[in-house]
C-alpha cells in the first residue's frame, strides 16, 4: 500500500489498526503519530495483548521490507486482521513529511495535557505542597510503583478507587510520578463531585525532586478507608447518569454474538484478580499497550462499579466507543496441556554459535553459557555460513523464528525453546549488556533515579505533545467539559486533518 493510500485509509471511520513493528528502542525514538508498537522481537505477545478476534485492516510499517512482510504474515496467523504493508516503511513516511513524534504511551500522555488545558481540576506546586501538607495525600499509581518510592505523607489509592474513599477532610491532594495519572485522578474526583478541595501536585515525584524535595522509599502500605459496595454503586451511578455512559445489556450481547459482531471485552480492577485483568490507572495512562484496533466497541466489566465506570468515562473521552457490561462475564475455562514428562533437553554441540532471542532483561538474568543476545530485529547480522542454535522464549516463538530464519536464508540454524535447555548449561549470574538493548527504550532513563536533568527533560517532553499535534493537524479530542454522545477515534480525527 502506498503512503497516499494509507493516509486515505486512516481518514476513513472503519475498523483499522496502525502498527509499527520496529524495535521498541527505535519506536520510542520516533514513530508515526498514534501508531501502536508491536515490535518484531516480541510480536506474538503484542498481538495477543493489542488485538482480540476483531476483523480490521492493519496498516503495518517497519524499516526492513522483508522483516515487515514476515511480520504481516505472522499478524495474519495470530489475529483476524488484514495486514497492508506501507511501501517504503518508516523512512518513506518521514521523507514525506508526515506526522511523527517520540516517546512512550504518547496518546495517553498527550491526552493528559489536553485534560489539564480543558478540564476543571486544580494544581498546586511542589513547593507550596511542601509548605502546607494535608492529611489526605494520595499516590494514584499501581501498588508496585508506590512501594518503590512515593512522596512523604502519601498513601496509596489508585485512580479507580479514589471515588470510593471515605474521608471527612476538606482538602485532598493526588499525584503520580509525573503528570498524566495525577491529572486524570484529580479530574476524576471533580467529575464525582467529591466533597473536598482537590489539587494535583504538579510534576508528581519528579517535580517534587526538581523543587528540592526528597522522595520516600520502600514506604509501608497503609490501608485507606473505603465506602461500602452499595455506596460505591451509588457513586458510580453519578458518573453513569452525568455522562450518559452506555450500558451493554445482556440482550445486546447475545444478539451481537449471534451476529458475530466484533467487540473487545476488557476486565478492569485496581486490585489483583485470579483471572486476567487490567488496572484502570494503567489502562488509561497507556491505552496504546492494550487497544490496537479503532472503530470497534470496547466492552468493560469488573468486580468494582467505580473501576468500570471510571474506565469507560475516560476511554470515551479519548475517543474509544467504550460501554459498561451489564453482567459480569463467566470466567472462561482455559485449559493448558501438561505433558506427563519433562520435554527432552536438546543437546547443544560445541561447534555451534548460540544466540538468544528472548527479552534482553531475561537474558541479563540467566542465559546459556557463552551465548549472545540477538533479537529478531537484528537477524540481518547473522551469517549464512555459521551454524546457529537459536534460543526462543516459547514453542510458539520457536516456530515463527524458524520461519523468519528460512526467509533470510539462514539455513544452518536450529531453534529451541528455553524450556528445552538443560539446567546444567544455564548461567544465572546477572550481567549488563555492553550496548543498550534495542528492545528497551532509552527515554530519559534516569528520571526516577535522581537525575534531575532527565526529570526536567521528561516533563518538558510532555508539555511538547499538544504543540506537536497542532503543528501537523488538529487536537483530536473534544474539550473535557463536553460529553461526546458518540466518541470519535483520535486516530481518524487526527489524520482527517493531515495532508501531504
Amino acid at each position: 500500500m502506498s503512503i497516499d493510500e494509507a493516509l486515505e485509509r486512516l481518514r476513513t471511520p472503519e475498523p483499522i489498526a496502525f502498527i509499527d513493528i520496529r524495535s521498541r528502542h527505535h519506536y520510542v525514538a520516533n514513530h508515526p503519530v498514534f501508531a501502536v508498537n508491536a515490535p518484531i522481537d516480541s510480536l506474538e505477545t503484542h498481538c495477543d495483548t493489542l488485538f482480540g478476534s476483531e476483523s480490521a485492516t492493519a496498516l503495518v510499517i517497519g524499516d526492513d521490507e522483508l522483516l515487515t512482510t514476515w511480520a504481516s504474515h505472522l499478524i495474519t496467523q495470530k489475529t483476524n486482521l488484514q495486514p497492508k504493508v506501507i511501501r517504503g516503511g518508516f523512512s518513506a513516511w518521514e521523507a514525506a513529511g508526515l506526522p511523527t513524534w517520540g516517546g512512550e504511551y504518547t496518546p495517553s500522555k498527550a491526552f493528559g495535557e489536553w485534560v489539564e488545558q480543558t478540564g476543571s481540576m486544580s494544581h498546586i506546586s511542589p513547593l507550596e505542597a511542601m509548605k502546607s501538607p494535608v492529611h489526605d495525600q494520595f499516590d494514584v499509581r499501581p501498588l508496585e510503583e508506590f512501594n518503590r518510592f512515593t512522596l512523604p505523607g502519601s498513601r496509596h489509592c489508585p485512580t479507580g478507587r479514589l471515588g470510593a474513599l471515605k474521608t471527612q477532610q476538606t482538602h485532598l491532594r493526588v499525584h503520580c510520578a509525573g503528570r498524566t495519572r495525577g491529572i486524570i485522578a484529580a479530574q476524576t474526583l471533580v467529575d464525582l463531585h467529591f466533597p473536598a478541595t482537590i489539587q494535583c501536585i504538579s510534576g508528581g515525584t519528579q517535580g517534587w525532586e526538581i523543587a528540592g524535595g526528597t522522595r520516600q522509599f520502600n514506604h509501608p502500605t497503609e490501608q485507606v478507608d473505603l465506602i461500602t459496595s452499595s455506596e460505591e454503586n451509588s457513586r458510580a451511578q453519578v458518573l453513569i447518569k452525568k455522562y450518559h455512559l452506555p450500558i451493554f445489556t445482556a440482550t445486546e450481547e447475545v444478539a451481537w454474538l449471534n451476529e458475530s459482531r466484533d467487540f473487545r471485552l476488557l476486565t478492569v480492577c485496581e486490585d489483583p484478580l485470579d483471572t486476567p485483568s487490567i488496572s484502570p490507572t494503567t489502562l488509561i495512562q497507556s491505552t496504546d499497550q492494550y487497544l490496537g484496533t479503532h472503530h470497534i466497541p470496547v466492552i468493560v466489566e469488573g468486580p468494582h462499579a467505580l473501576d468500570v465506570s471510571v474506565t469507560v468515562l475516560w476511554l470515551r473521552r479519548m475517543g474509544w466507543d467504550a460501554r459498561i457490561r451489564e453482567t459480569n462475564a463467566t470466567a472462561s475455562q482455559t485449559t493448558h496441556e501438561i505433558s506427563a514428562q519433562q520435554s527432552a533437553f536438546v543437546k547443544i554441540e560445541d561447534h555451534c554459535t548460540v544466540i538468544d532471542t528472548r527479552p534482553s532483561r531475561s537474558f541479563s538474568r540467566s542465559r546459556v553459557q557463552n551465548s549472545s543476545w540477538v533479537p529478531r530485529s537484528l537477524f540481518r547480522e547473522l551469517l549464512p555460513t555459521v551454524t546457529y542454535v537459536v534460543i526462543c522464549e516459547t514453542d510458539a516463538t520457536k516456530r515463527q523464528t524458524a520461519i523468519l530464519l528460512a526467509w533470510l536464508g539462514i539455513e544452518q540454524a536450529t531453534c529451541i525453546s528455553w524450556q528445552e535447555v538443560s539446567p546444567d548449561l544455564i548461567d544465572h549470574s546477572h550481567i549488563q549488556h555492553r550496548t543498550h538493548p534495542v528492545d528497551q527504550p532509552l527515554f530519559f532513563p534516569n528520571r526516577h533515579h535522581g537525575n534531575l536533568e532527565d526529570a526536567k527533560g521528561y516533563l518538558h517532553w510532555e508539555h511538547s505533545l499538544l504543540p506537536t499535534l497542532t503543528q501537523h493537524g488538529q487536537i483530536p479530542w473534544a474539550p473535557i467539559t463536553q460529553t461526546p454522545t458518540q466518541p470519535q477515534s483520535h486516530l481518524t480525527e487526527f489524520y482527517q486533518g493531515v495532508h501531504r
